[in-house]
């Protein structure tokens, strides 16, 4: 599953952990640190400041999910992708690298497009996911 730390993310983590608790699963949860051909530009120093930041960030997600994920007595494992292309392109290449039964997703992420329908993540993940793809709203 991909999480960003929205509210879509950690109810689409929650979902996918009752999902894996009733299956038997292996939870997989990443969260992509978006390295752009503009970030590739910035000096040596101002990248590793970012990218440091950037995981960070994602530590604190995974925190929240390593605790949901104790409360039902499961063990997520987590991972940061450093990813140039986009986030739902690192999310699908990363299912298919690992051989995923399933996506799970939140309908949108910390993007601030609160008005789409679905977020363009979750709706690339959905158009070309190698797998079935559960979008938690």
């Amino acid at each position: 599953m991909g999480i960003d730390g929205s509210d879509d993310s950690l109810r689409a983590a929650d979902y996918a952990m009752e999902l894996a608790k009733s299956n038997d699963a292996e939870v997989l949860v990443v969260s992509v640190l978006d390295i752009t051909t503009i970030f590739k530009i910035l000096p040596r120093e101002t990248k590793k400041q970012m990218i440091a930041l950037g995981k960070q960030d994602a530590g604190r997600i995974f925190a929240i999910v390593q605790k949901m994920a104790e409360k039902k007595g499961l063990d997520a494992k987590t991972e940061v992708i450093e990813s140039s292309s986009s986030a739902a392109d690192a999310i699908i290449n990363y299912a298919k690298r690992k051989g995923a039964d399933m996506i799970v997703v939140g309908t949108k992420g910390r993007s601030g497009m609160s008005k789409a329908l679905l977020g363009s993540v979750a709706s690339k993940v959905v158009m070309h996911s190698p797998c079935p793809v559960l979008v938690v709203k």
